[in-house]
């Protein structure tokens, strides 16, 4: 049951970019605030941890990427995760080993990073490698990727084990810059749980 669980949490905590593979330049940002849906298989186990009766998790989260020089960026995103009084943090650093061209693609990989704290008696971190390629369509850019996502969980509750596990993972998505606002809506597939994510925000 506890891995179960840990299952769950390791799809809704670990990072989702929301954004394409595209580097943003040494200039660029792109700020939004996000929220992310992932669908729980584990309600039963959560009513019995005491959070209610919860087919789906949803995370509000403020999101913030910074180009850098050479084709990488950075970001990191806050949350707070009322229905299970935790709060959740996160981090990526993403190489663009292929900038959008003419006739080419924009090729990342992306290492991220999230910790899943203030949950009682339970202590969730993910750690997470993806490729992806997208490819920009005048304002609207369509994006792909897939990658390996590790969950390590572990409680204080006498008789349960630490869980450290491997998941695989594949996201599709599209981002939509309208000058004044972007727009990328997001949906993953990790294990059995899928995950919808959408953001609203700046970017240039």
């Amino acid at each position: 049951q506890f891995l179960t669980l840990s299952a769950d949490l390791g799809a809704a905590a670990s990072y989702k970019g929301v954004t394409p593979a595209t580097p943003l330049g040494a200039l660029g940002f792109d700020v939004g605030v996000e929220l992310t849906q992932t669908q729980l298989e584990s309600t039963a186990i959560f009513r019995q941890a005491g959070a209610g009766d919860l087919d789906s998790l949803y995370i509000p989260k403020l999101h913030i990427t910074k180009g850098l020089p050479f084709g990488f960026d950075i970001g990191a995103f806050v949350s707070t995760v009322s229905k299970i009084d935790g709060s959740l943090i996160g981090g990526e650093l993403r190489y663009a080993l292929l900038d959008d061209g003419i006739a080419t693609p924009a090729f990342a990989v992306r290492l991220s990073g999230t910790k899943l704290s203030g949950v009682s008696h339970l202590d969730l971190s993910t750690v997470a490698l993806d490729a992806m390629l997208s490819k920009k369509l005048t304002f609207v850019t369509p994006y792909i990727g897939g990658g390996t996502v590790r969950t390590q969980s572990k409680t204080d509750v006498a008789g349960l084990r630490e869980e450290k596990f491997n998941k695989s993972r594949v996201f599709v998505g599209v981002n939509a810059n309208f000058m004044l606002a972007n727009v990328a809506v997001e949906a993953e597939k990790m294990g059995d749980n899928t995950s919808l994510s959408a953001k609203v925000g700046f970017r240039f």
